[in-house]
């Protein structure tokens, strides 16, 4: 009987273990976007080795929601890159990441015409609280409702935090905390730099973003120099009708389990 009970809690934890896995699936997002004001550049304007984003994996599990940027500029947004061109002086920095249910842009890949005024209108904002952070410190930031009905009423672009050089202007790069936004939650983020990643984890209670089949995303630096956009996938994933049957069977084993001490 001893070991039917250990039994029974073997087949519990495998029963939940099975559906958790069932119900969450990283999606990933290309780097097919190019977006308007390239310069000639293409995909990436400047230096590849700084700038370059490979990627984005995401994932819902529950509530929250992770997002992972492959890119070439994790670690260096300490570095003040170009801090000539800049207002502050810090140099290029890490943007902050937009949102919103469902993804719209204007024309078809690369979307060359696509900028803040042309594309898709994000209804929310992950702002970071340092965006010059280095990548040995853990990153605080706030997701916002973006409440105005266009981008220019709610953001920052890259023409806001650069005055010279070249760059991708005309971006949506942060929010604009000082329009008329609402903070939601706050969230956190940090940077892997041996493996060109910076990871978000912002937590969509309360949103419309829970509802969607697609979520849209945007990023990239506060130059634009690279930026990823795209619709996320996060419908959860059909659980088998075999395995449904299976996590019966393993209930019944349960059951018996318990009413045999």
């Amino acid at each position: 009987m001893i070991r039917l009970n250990k039994f029974s809690n073997l087949a519990a934890a495998t029963m939940v273990s099975m559906l958790a896995v069932q119900v969450s699936q990283a999606a990933i997002i290309a780097d097919n976007y190019v977006g308007a004001n390239d310069h000639g550049w293409g995909d990436v304007i400047g230096d590849a080795a700084d700038f370059d984003i490979l990627g984005l994996e995401g994932e819902l599990n529950g509530n929250i929601l992770t997002v992972s940027i492959r890119t070439n500029f994790a670690g260096k947004g300490d570095d003040g890159l170009f801090d000539w061109a800049t207002v502050s002086g810090n140099g290029i920095g890490y943007g902050d990441l937009f949102l919103s249910a469902g993804w719209n842009p204007n024309g078809d890949a690369p979307y060359t015409g696509d900028d803040n005024s042309t594309g898709n209108v994000w209804s929310y904002g992950f702002a970071l609280d340092n965006r010059y952070m280095s990548e040995s410190q853990v990153g605080r930031g706030t997701l916002y409702s973006l409440n105005g009905p266009n981008n220019a009423d709610n953001i920052l672009m890259s023409d806001d935090f650069l005055n010279a050089g070249t760059f991708r202007n005309g971006q949506e790069v942060a929010v604009n905390t000082l329009a008329d936004v609402t903070a939601i939650s706050p969230g956190s983020w940090n940077i892997d730099a041996d493996n060109k990643l910076i990871n978000f984890y912002i937590d969509l209670t309360g949103t419309t973003l829970l509802g969607a089949d697609v979520i849209g995303l945007h990023w990239g630096e506060t130059c634009g120099n690279d930026v990823i956009e795209g619709g996320l996938s996060v419908s959860p994933v059909p659980v088998p009708a075999a395995v449904w049957l299976f996590a019966s069977g393993l209930l019944g084993l349960v059951g018996v389990a318990r009413r045999n001490p």
